[in-house]
């Protein structure tokens, strides 16, 4: 059978180079030749990688010869549509909620088919749930990634429904794609999104999506364990956060 062939298009060492930034993210710091091993490469090769990325800034070195990310890539992240100007608006509401009702509260984005955790308010209960910034999770397994969704075109719906792999975390995942639709329509007639334990076994969230633009990219979520994110816990939180979406609303449209 004839090898593959590469893309036209393809620049390896651009895609060995972002492959580096991404084992750094995952393993916080590197040597040189931990670096060569996990990537399959030469330790002279890996060092090449490393001493030019922090030379532009996006890596740091430490006294042990070790490699860490920078801020750098936080800083640009934060300039991507206005990220840092989103957390601002959303903040107050996200502290309110905490704060009166004790359970973790997180602003995400939506970044193909995952939504990524921008923002969080850990609770103020003993037993919680706390989410960091950066976290990433399929968008049919969380009750921000489907009230996003559910307010997007038909035709991405259906580009999601097509493309997506319908990863089952737990029981309650929804994996069907006909449930996952109808799904998407009962939220979008109702204006709110519930994750039940479909993420996580023990844990539900309610989130609203942020109308900060047509169509949205943003949502805010209240999660917190089964046994105190009760139907008529829900139900209230419910209230508030669809009274939430419509002041961001009008604040964002001034």
């Amino acid at each position: 059978m004839a090898d593959k062939k590469k893309a036209y298009y393809k620049i390896s060492t651009l895609e060995k180079g972002l492959q580096v930034i991404e084992l750094l993210a995952k393993n916080k710091s590197l040597s040189v030749s931990e670096t060569a091993e996990l990537l399959g490469q030469n330790r002279s090769a890996s060092h090449r990688f490393l001493a030019t990325l922090a030379e532009l800034g996006y890596v740091l070195k430490d006294s042990r010869s070790r490699y860490r990310l920078s801020l750098k890539l936080f800083e640009l992240g934060n300039q991507i549509d206005d990220i840092d100007g989103i957390r601002s608006i959303t903040r107050p509401f996200m502290r309110e909620l905490s704060a009166t009702y004790g359970e973790t509260v997180n602003l995400g984005r939506l970044e193909g088919n995952d939504i990524i955790t921008i923002d969080t308010v850990p609770g103020t209960e003993v037993i919680k749930f706390d989410s960091k910034i950066g976290d990433r999770s399929p968008v049919h397994t969380l009750a921000m990634g489907k009230a996003i969704l559910s307010f997007r075109s038909d035709a991405e719906q259906d580009a999601y429904i097509e493309t997506a792999e319908f990863k089952v975390l737990t029981e309650k995942t929804i994996v069907s794609k006909a449930d996952f639709k109808a799904e998407l329509k009962k939220i979008r007639d109702r204006g709110y999104a519930v994750d039940d334990e479909e993420w996580c076994l023990g844990l539900r969230c309610v989130s609203i999506p942020v109308f900060n633009n047509d169509p949205p990219s943003y949502a805010i979520s209240v999660s917190g364990p089964a046994s105190r994110m009760t139907p008529e816990k829900i139900e209230i939180l419910k209230g508030e956060l669809l009274l939430i979406s419509r002041t961001l609303a009008g604040q964002f449209n001034r």
